[in-house]
């Protein structure tokens, strides 16, 4: 008799088990939708001077267990409370924070409003906004933050993920930090971390020698090696030639007279190197 009942049940459990494979229980959960990136809300990304064609990209996903059956139109608008938001909690957290700026509408292309759309079949789709540098400052962090408002769908719109605040961050090959030394002369040789900005294709900007408030300019020739120094504003940087950039090690060797705050000409030979080259036998 118990055998009978134990044999009775393992054959219910068996059908039971063939019966829900072939179940279809649906959507597992609402589909939402939400900014590809906004997490953090601010989010960085570099473009490279000389760059064709270039575009602000911002991407939307629809989260579901399912495809999407019919194309989603989402709207979305170009939201400057974003930015002051991040500006006003980024400096309570640091003192030295410097507010992110709007990025000026004459330099991207945006007719009427934004929308972008989710194709049937897929999970995400993306916005594009041409844009270029002309008359940019490259000591001011450009912004373009966007904010979710409706989907065509009426699929629910994740609040902590709805605004972008989206940082241009001008580049060029020889753009980044960089790290070295500046030599006055044998005895005197000053460890150095310039940030080298770009200000187009083949040329940035950085500190001269030790100074906080006078910069040069490092143009790098057609032929990727040569270098010329010209000085920005009122600073008295003469280049003595010879300057160089080594591309394999992204590394420039500088030669220039320098007269400081106290009026002393100085011939420096800076060797700085970018940070985030990577090692070479020769760079070790």
């Amino acid at each position: 008799m118990k055998k009978h009942v134990i044999f009775t049940i393992l054959l219910l459990a068996m059908l039971l088990a063939s019966c829900s494979s072939d179940v279809d229980f649906g959507e597992q959960y609402k589909k939402t939708i939400y900014i590809v990136g906004s997490n953090e809300m601010l989010y960085v990304r570099e473009h490279f001077f000389g760059t064709s064609n270039d575009e602000i990209v911002i991407s939307v996903y629809c989260a579901s267990s399912e495809p999407i059956t019919e194309d989603v139109r989402v709207r979305l608008k170009i939201d400057r409370h974003a930015m002051d938001s991040l500006n006003a909690k980024s400096v309570l957290i640091d003192a030295s924070y410097i507010d992110k700026v709007m990025l000026p509408a004459t330099n991207y292309t945006l007719q009427g409003e934004p929308y972008l759309t989710i194709q049937a079949g897929h999970q995400y789709g993306t916005l594009k906004i041409p844009f270029d540098f002309s008359g940019l400052n490259p000591d001011i962090a450009y912004v373009l933050p966007f904010t979710l408002v409706t989907n065509s769908a009426d699929y629910e719109i994740i609040n902590d993920l709805k605004s972008i605040v989206y940082e241009v961050k001008m580049m060029n090959l020889y753009s980044g930090n960089y790290s070295g030394s500046s030599q006055e002369s044998a005895s005197r040789i000053i460890g150095v971390q310039p940030e080298l900005k770009a200000l187009s294709v083949n040329t940035v900007r950085m500190p001269v020698h030790n100074s906080e408030s006078d910069f040069m300019l490092l143009t790098v020739a057609p032929d990727g090696v040569t270098v010329s120094i010209t000085p920005v504003g009122n600073a008295k940087v003469t280049d003595l030639g010879r300057s160089i950039y080594y591309p394999a090690l992204q590394r420039f060797e500088l030669y220039y007279d320098y007269t400081d705050t106290a009026n002393r000409t100085i011939s420096v030979t800076e060797v700085i190197t970018n940070v985030n080259a990577p090692k070479t036998d020769e760079s070790e």
